[in-house]
This record gives structure tokens, sequence and C-alpha cells, in this order.
């Protein structure tokens, strides 16, 4: 079975055409979990009583954020293989296809994502470039949008989403972290398989500079091991270099800013 996860705060335009995208896929075994994330207009809680599929299951929460909510969806959720939905966007038949095959081909695939369709507002600019999974790159900053489609054994190794004030927005970048970290693999499907809907109010578009700062900090410190990781090797180089000029400055360089490098998303 496929357990499809939908948060919902508000959204009063936009979740029952999600929801459609997924029911119109009738040759999987699946279900769909609405976490109603403390919506608070009544017009957004009368949906939720217009959806009468059987494979829908609406459930409540206080408004707690992304993280909680998906995490809440998937521990009432019963399928081997979950995909993550966004209440604004939409689903293609071809994202479960090719992810149920990719995890039967392989049973080390934890996690498969592919490339999205962006329309709405501003769609002629994307808001960010999927790429083919490199460790290297997501050190860099993050490629894989939230809308991918997981192992749960994968899932529940590293413990779901981790929920924190300061990781509001970044959730999905912390999971591939510590999801690379262990002995999954990602797969990346080289075809559009979602559709992403581009608002000028998404949470993407509107973090301030403080609370990017907060974002920016908790990643050091949480990561930093890894970017220590990566580049101490180039430098254990320099250190036997004798009488360069440039090794001091690339020193300097490399402890004050690439050890601190921001996760850039």
């Amino acid at each position: 079975m496929i357990s499809v996860i939908i948060p919902s705060y508000n959204s009063r335009k936009y979740l029952l055409e999600a929801i459609d995208s997924v029911l119109k896929i009738n040759d999987f075994e699946l279900e769909v979990i609405v976490v109603n994330d403390g919506s608070i207009f009544e017009l957004t809680l009368d949906l939720y009583k217009k959806i009468s599929d059987p494979r829908v299951t609406i459930i409540h929460q206080s408004n707690m954020g992304l993280a909680s909510a998906r995490n809440n969806g998937v521990s009432l959720s019963k399928g081997e293989y979950i995909l993550f939905l966004d209440d604004d966007n939409l689903i293609r038949r071809n994202y479960f296809e090719y992810s149920i095959n990719a995890f039967e081909m392989d049973q080390k695939i934890g996690i498969v994502y592919g490339l999205p369709h962006f329309f709405g507002a501003t769609s002629d600019t994307p808001r960010f470039k999927t790429i083919p999974y490199s460790f290297d790159a997501l050190l860099a900053g993050n490629y894989i949008d939230a809308c991918v489609f997981i192992r749960r054994s994968a899932f529940e190794e590293v413990g779901g989403f981790h929920v924190h004030p300061d990781l509001a927005g970044w959730e999905d970048a912390d999971l591939w972290l510590r999801l690379s970290q262990t002995q999954w693999k990602f797969h990346f499907l080289n075809q559009v398989v979602f559709d992403y809907r581009v608002r000028e109010d998404s949470m993407m578009g509107v973090v301030d500079q403080e609370r990017r700062e907060r974002m920016l900090q908790y990643f050091g410190a949480k990561y930093g091991y890894l970017y220590h990781k990566k580049y101490r090797q180039y430098f254990r180089v320099l250190d036997n270099i004798q009488k360069n000029p440039f090794s001091y400055f690339l020193r300097i360089l490399y402890y004050k800013y690439i050890l601190r490098k921001p996760f850039i998303k």
C-alpha cells in the first residue's frame, strides 16, 4: 500500500485539487491521510466535510507545523511506501509507477524523487533546480523538494522529520542530510512527476532575515562535522607545503568560512 500524506493549513483554494490528483490514480492500492494542522477558517473546515472518498482519512491537530503534521500522518498510515504532498501541489500518475518500480528493483533505495513542473504566480522562474543525487551538492544546498516517495523503514530509521522552531521551512533538507548518512540510496527520476504551485505567499518566499540566520546557525551547529569531514583532507596538504605565502590565508579561509558554510536553500 502507498500512503499519501497531505499536511494542510487554511488551504481553502487548492486542497481538493491536490486530493483529486491522487484519487484519479486507480491502479495502485493507496490511502490519503490529510492532516489538518489547526486550520481556523470555517470555509476550510467545510471542505474537509465534503471529502467522502473512503480512501481519505482526515485527522486534526493543533497548529504545530509541517514536520509535526507529516510525522503524525505517517504514524497513522499503513503503507510500506509514503508520498508527501503539499496541499497546493498536484501529483502525476507516472510518479507512482516509476517510484514503486524503483523500490521493488532495489531494496536499498530509500527515497525516490523527480522533477517538478512549476506553475502559478511567477512560474517562469523556477524556485529551485532539481538534480541527480550528490552528497556534495546536498551539503551546498537543498535541491530536493519535500514531494518525495520514501520507504517507511528508511523514514522510521532516522526518526522522521525533526521538529524544531529554527527548522521551520527546512525540515526536508534536514531529513535528506540524515538519510545521506545511512546505507539508504537516493534515486532520481529525470522527468516531471508532480506540479509545483508557485505562490507569492509561500513559506519559501517570506522567510525574513532574522529567521534565516537562526536556520543557518541551527544547521551549522548540527552539521558542521560533515563539512569538516569533507574539507579537512585538502588542508592537510597545505600543512605540508613549506614557505607557502598563501597557506596561512587559506587556513583562515577554511576555518572561518568553510567550516561555517551557510546551508543555502
